[in-house]
């Protein structure tokens, strides 16, 4: 079969590769994938960039995947042929106290699909049955692999910040995550703004204003300005940190209203220096969200099921065979969610 693999540790080793069909062991399933979108962590996975030195090549990559199961090993008992459904990217061991609180991405065994085990930018991939997640029979499987993406906008916007219907809602950082974000808070009945920067001019702050966000350029004038003519003399009362910005978390920090939230789902190279003086005299709320879990895929794909969020105007195609130039659009800021399809 054909598989987007990382074959090594310098940057851009990677290719599309003639690779051997793996058949299930006891507890696996086959599946034909349908689609698998490409993510930053795909990007710096591809570049080789600091903090991922340990995935060991060869390995393909993808975790944001939808498929139809072809196959199954030996012991399965939930899903069977024909079914279609979505992997759940973060693996936890299903054992340990985290993820018998449901809480499986912080499971400290957790493996990362498409990074510590094949994935998804393949014709084929093996999972195992209880990271499955049921697609419903209204939704269709190129779009059903964004239920990973939007997922962990659930666990950011729903289950941690909490966001209610009122607030005023900034969302900074218009890559996918963000602006499924700032969708969700704004199908909740917040007032919501989405900010980028120079960059996001080409691609991500259109394709934002063109699903009805609200959106604001912070490289044409100041976050003062907008928060302004946004939400007039009153502040935010909470912000999502998407960006991976220190400068972007640091606004967050000083923006919120007293009693504020500030919720990260962003990941960072850089350290921060932080004085935490004045957010304590704010008695504002800092929270930290990572990935997602079952719970979160099932609300995910039920939020796509019914059409609630449509993330159609985010999506860009390419076959597998393309995924080098895929990769390329990413990095370089030209798609906001560029999809592969086998």
């Amino acid at each position: 079969m054909k598989a987007f693999v990382k074959t090594g540790n310098q940057s851009g080793a990677a290719s599309v590769e003639d690779v051997q069909v793996i058949r299930p062991d006891p507890g696996e399933v086959s599946l034909r994938v349908a689609s698998c979108g490409i993510c930053g962590s795909d990007v710096h996975a591809f570049r080789s960039d600091a903090g991922f030195e340990w995935i060991q090549p060869p390995v393909t990559l993808g975790h944001e995947f939808s498929g139809t199961v072809e196959s199954v090993g030996p012991d399965v008992t939930r899903v069977s042929p024909g079914d279609r459904v979505v992997a759940v990217a973060v693996q936890g061991c299903g054992s340990c106290g985290a993820c018998r609180a449901g809480s499986t991405q912080l499971c400290p065994q957790r493996v990362a699909v498409g990074l510590a085990r094949d994935g998804g930018m393949a014709e084929y991939a093996v999972m195992p049955e209880q990271h499955l997640v049921p697609v419903p029979g209204e939704l269709d499987l190129g779009v059903a692999a964004l239920g990973e993406p939007l997922a962990v906008a659930v666990h950011a916007v729903n289950v941690r910040a909490q966001v209610q219907a009122g607030q005023r809602v900034v969302v900074s950082g218009p890559g996918p995550i963000g602006i499924l974000c700032a969708m969700l808070a704004k199908l909740n009945g917040a007032e919501v703004l989405l900010t980028g920067v120079g960059q996001d001019s080409e691609a991500r702050l259109p394709a934002a204003e063109h699903v009805g966000l609200k959106i604001a350029n912070l490289s044409e004038k100041p976050l003062e300005e907008h928060l302004r003519a946004s939400f007039g003399d009153h502040t935010p009362d909470l912000w999502v940190e998407s960006s991976g910005s220190v400068k972007a978390l640091s606004s967050a920090l000083e923006s919120v209203r007293p009693g504020g939230t500030v919720t990260v789902v962003g990941l960072y190279a850089d350290e921060m220096q932080f004085s935490p003086t004045s957010a304590v005299r704010r008695e504002l709320s800092l929270l930290f969200s990572y990935s997602c879990n079952y719970a979160d895929y099932q609300t995910s794909l039920d939020l796509l099921g019914r059409g609630d969020i449509d993330p159609g105007p985010l999506l860009s195609k390419y076959p597998l065979e393309e995924a080098p130039e895929a990769f390329e659009a990413v990095g370089q800021g030209r798609t906001v969610k560029a999809i592969l399809v086998p």
